[in-house]
């Protein structure tokens, strides 16, 4: 019953007694026909630290870790979250646990106070006048900011900061106060003119020329934050373990840390860290800032110059964007709402004890939770970023098309970034089609898609599409593990907006846990009964498959998978074999079969060489949709209650309906379908030569001609009401409609004053689709661990001095390759 058409429709006008037929749209921009979510078609969020006042005028980059002239202003682009100060170099799995610094308890630091965003400089009459910005700011009088300007040897900085860097001068500033002082004598020079901004995180400093004049040539400028101590009118240095007003995370038997958490001017920082703070992490450790800066060039400011040079047009770019939504600053805290159970792994703070205020609850061993409408997101912050790699090749005449990928358990775009045999570089890399791939880092990944990480990938792909050429009908969506889910979950909901689905091993309910998938958590995915994992209800992922009539999909599971089951990733194979279904779905044996390296292993051809070229469907003949209302999120906009040519679909109660239109108006119907194939193969891969796999796969034609009727052919299980769009479905507002529904059902014509109800006891062959609500026999347990003498998570540790160590991370990427900008890797990373 479920078919695709990623085919081309074009309908003349019909002949025959007042019939108006409508004229479908091949390659529609999504923004006319409504496609998914509003947050698709939401104008660019004017975010109060992207805005200028004053003197500032320049545009702000939206690409980490770059620079540029403009408007008389030299205006560097930092990054979010990367403020995690000194030490090891930690990457997947060991920096789900491990953490570098930590910030006081106190909820006014937001985990996020140092984060610096942006840092401009430009003339202004007899001084020099500097603006930084950050990610979090609830009191200026928290921070700590040091400006080392000039000089080419390093030297302390002052205030108790235990960190050296070249200058000729230091400029300290803490709320609206400051000083200058001369770095080789330590003397104060004098004051600087502060004024803060707290709406828009932004702090102005003004540096006179009569204590530090740049005259026209290029100048050494470099840039630290930190925490301020009030009481000690110094630097807030980091102590073992974090209390309510002190840093944590020093490295042990270090009796002089580095009180800084973040440097601006980080040009060649490693894509492939978590947050492209590996060189930083280094330098704090050492206590040595050096290798951090700009030369900035004041002949430049002073004539106006443009100069764009810095910023780079193709190649691993991280891009910042400003979202809808911020529920609270900076990074989740314990206490705030809708946290996580206990026993829950989070990306940001490891293992929740359920002690916070926020995260009490019956205990749940998972990785991550679905954080909804209610609940404070790990990233709430305004600011969000994600990693696109732009291709070398010119985009085709309708723009790239691209791929939107939503990683695993606490991995974030960094992590895919390996080298030449990445998803990055291989889907760029597409003969005749290069392909972009957009890597969200969806509020932390560890919240499955809903509420604002749901909500964080329609706006990455509304950001990606203002400042890239892209083919809106050309987005595919991806996903590895949760991930995966994820990518099956939003595409599935929004199946129009999604030319096609590829999803690598992927769970099929919210949320999971590993090593009990193959046992107890296997109960609640299969049976319905939750035990150590608390699933959330209507989670399940293969009850809305049909939505996938007219959306192709590929998807990868491993028959020894040690993480998901194969029985669990089977059950979708089986309804795609069963269906009408264009599907390819491979079965890994061996290395490629284990979940960490299935999507890690460089076996990208399999999939590039299927991703083709075929548009999304935009008025197929045939709309089968699943509505599960116990999916939406209304207030992170995501309600999927509308598919082509359908909308306002609602279901009779809080359960999941199914609603199958056929329209006769198109003139065109259903092709035959042919019987699904099987075949053994192998391919290649970084890490096993030889790859064996079982493909399972059925390619479906495009609709075949039809005799033209004015007639909508309607069946409904257990939906109450739905709209249809006539001119999109080919038929008049007299339209015919033939209804078979198990209850109650509304139908509506857009635009035609016209609504009729029916009833019934037959759906005419449509099946229900069953509501996912396990039951919880464990509920009674819940809030156990309150009160108990327990850290709210774990997390906030001391450090191991193991800062010397080269990053550690599993699987290794390919060996010797860790690309950055600038060194050649991202035109060859063998080099």
């Amino acid at each position: 019953m479920r078919r695709r058409s990623g085919w081309v429709v074009v309908v003349a006008a019909v002949l025959g007694a007042g019939i108006a037929a409508a004229v479908p749209a091949a390659a529609a921009d999504p923004a006319a026909d409504g496609t998914g979510p509003e947050l698709l078609r939401a104008a660019a969020f004017d975010a109060p630290q992207l805005q200028n006042t004053g003197i500032w005028r320049a545009d702000p980059i939206g690409i980490c870790m770059t620079s540029a002239y403009r408007a008389g202003e030299y205006v560097h682009q930092g990054c979010v979250y990367d403020d995690q100060g000194g030490g090891t170099q930690w990457r997947w799995p060991n920096d789900t646990m491990l953490r570098n610094y930590t910030y006081p308890e106190d909820p006014a630091y937001r985990r996020n106070a140092a984060d610096i965003v942006e840092v401009r400089i430009r003339p202004d009459g007899d001084a020099t006048a500097f603006r930084v910005t950050m990610n979090t700011m609830t009191d200026p009088e928290l921070l700590g900011l040091t400006l080392a300007l000039g000089g080419d040897a390093p030297r302390p900085a002052p205030h108790g900061a235990n960190t050296v860097l070249p200058a000729d001068r230091f400029v300290t500033v803490h709320g609206t106060g400051g000083d200058i002082i001369d770095a080789g004598t330590g003397a104060v020079v004098g004051s600087p003119q502060v004024s803060v901004d707290v709406e828009r995180r932004q702090v102005q400093i003004r540096v006179p020329h009569a204590t530090w004049d740049p005259g026209a040539g290029k100048q050494r400028i470099a840039a630290a934050a930190g925490l301020w101590d009030r009481a000690r009118d110094a630097y807030l240095v980091p102590q073992a373990v974090a209390d309510a007003t002190h840093p944590g995370g020093a490295i042990a038997g270090d009796p002089t840390p580095s009180a800084f958490f973040d440097a601006a001017f980080r040009f060649h920082e490693p894509f492939e860290a978590p947050y492209r703070d590996n060189d930083q992490k280094k330098a704090i450790a050492d206590g040595d800032l050096s290798p951090f800066f700009a030369d900035v060039d004041f002949g430049k400011l002073a004539a106006g110059a443009d100069d764009e040079s810095g910023v780079p047009s193709s190649g691993y770019l991280t891009r910042i964007f400003a979202s809808q939504f911020e529920k609270a600053q900076g990074r989740r805290l314990p206490s705030d709402p809708g946290g996580p159970p206990a026993g829950t792994g989070t990306q940001q703070s490891g293992i929740q004890t359920g002690t916070g205020a926020g995260s009490e609850g019956r205990p749940s061993l998972a990785f991550g939770w679905p954080c909804r409408d209610d609940c404070v997101p790990d990233l709430p912050g305004r600011l969000q970023r994600y990693m696109v790699y732009v291709p070398e090749a010119p985009a085709p005449a309708a723009g790239y098309s691209s791929l939107v990928w939503t990683n695993g358990y606490a991995l974030r775009p960094g992590d895919d970034v390996a080298g030449d045999r990445d998803i990055f570089r291989q889907f760029a890399q597409r003969p005749g089609d290069p392909t972009m791939v957009i890597d969200v880092d969806a509020r932390g990944q560890d919240e499955w898609g809903y509420g604002e990480s749901g909500a964080a990938v329609f706006e990455a792909i509304a950001d990606a599409r203002r400042h890239y050429d892209l083919d809106p009908d050309r987005t595919a969506m991806g996903g590895f593990s949760s991930g995966a889910y994820m990518a099956n979950k939003l595409s599935l909901s929004f199946p129009d907006v999604f030319s096609r689905a590829f999803i690598c091993d992927g769970l099929n309910v919210a949320p999971s846990f590993p090593g009990l998938n193959a046992v107890a958590d296997q109960v609640g995915d299969v049976l319905g009964v939750d035990t150590l994992t608390k699933h959330e209800a209507g989670s399940r992922v293969s009850d809305m498959l049909p939505n996938r009539r007219n959306q192709p999909v590929m998807e990868w599971a491993g028959v020894n998978d040690d993480f998901i089951p194969y029985n669990i990733t089977r059950e979708r194979a089986a309804a795609y074999a069963a269906g009408e279904y264009d599907y390819e779905f491979y079965s890994w044996v061996g290395l490629a079969a284990e979940h960490l390296t299935m999507c890690k292993n460089g076996m990208w051809g399999i999939a590039t060489k299927w991703f083709g070229d075929g548009p999304r469907a935009v008025d197929p003949p045939h709309v089968t949709f699943v509505r599960n209302p116990l999916m939406d999120d209304p207030q992170s906009g995501l309600v999927a209650d509308r598919a082509y040519w359908l909308s306002g679909i609602d279901t009779r109660g809080a359960e999941l309906g199914a609603i199958d239109v056929v329209s006769k108006g198109l003139g065109l119907a259903d092709a035959p379908v042919p019987a699904a194939q099987r075949e053994v193969g192998s391919t290649d891969g970084h890490f096993s030569p030889v790859n064996p796999y079982l493909r399972e796969h059925r390619s479906l034609a495009a609709p075949v001609p039809a005799p033209k009727a004015d007639a909508l052919v309607i069946r409904s299980a257990g939906v109450g009401r739905v709209t249809v769009d006539p001119e999109r479905a080919g038929v008049s507002c007299g339209a015919r409609l033939e209804v078979a529904t198990d209850g109650p059902l509304t139908v509506t014509l857009l635009g035609c004053d016209r609504t009729e109800s029916f009833n019934g006891t037959d759906s005419g062959g449509l099946a229900k689709p069953g509501t996912y609500r396990p039951a919880d026999p464990l509920a009674p347990a819940g809030g156990i661990t309150k009160g108990l003498p327990l850290p709210a998570e774990v997390g906030n540790a001391p450090q191991l001095p193991l800062q010397v160590l080269p990053p550690l991370r599993v699987p290794p990427n390919q060996p010797g390759q860790n690309p950055a900008p600038g060194d050649g890797a991202q035109e060859d990373p063998q080099e």
